[in-house]
């Protein structure tokens, strides 16, 4: 009897260690990301719609590169709002992509 609750202790112990690593890396950072999309932001600033896209896609590249490293639910909503802010760019509607731009920091800065 005391090896079945040992057993059962044993498997609750593994399920919980697999649960704690599904979440967001721990040492995640957004700073190079962040520099990026700020350059994005500056440039889109300046009304020039394909060094909008150019440095936005700059940006949506080092994301990728970084969720390659470890996903979290911040890097896919900054990932959502930065290829959305890349549509809007070459729809021609800069100031949308900068806002969605400016969402896509908060987004990254949230703890």
């Amino acid at each position: 009897m005391k090896t079945k609750y040992f057993f059962i202790a044993l498997l609750l112990s593994l399920f919980s260690v697999g649960a704690l690593a599904a979440g967001s890396p721990l040492n995640e950072s957004f700073t190079n990301l962040i520099a990026l999309t700020n350059n994005a932001i500056e440039v889109g600033a300046k009304g020039d719609a394909q060094a909008f896209v150019d440095s936005t896609t700059i940006a949506l590249e080092a994301l990728s590169e970084q969720n390659d490293q470890g996903s979290s639910i911040r890097l896919q909503r900054a990932n959502s709002k930065i290829k959305s802010a890349l549509k809007a760019g070459k729809a021609g509607n800069v100031p949308e992509g900068v806002s969605l731009l400016e969402k896509a920091v908060v987004e990254m800065q949230k703890k």
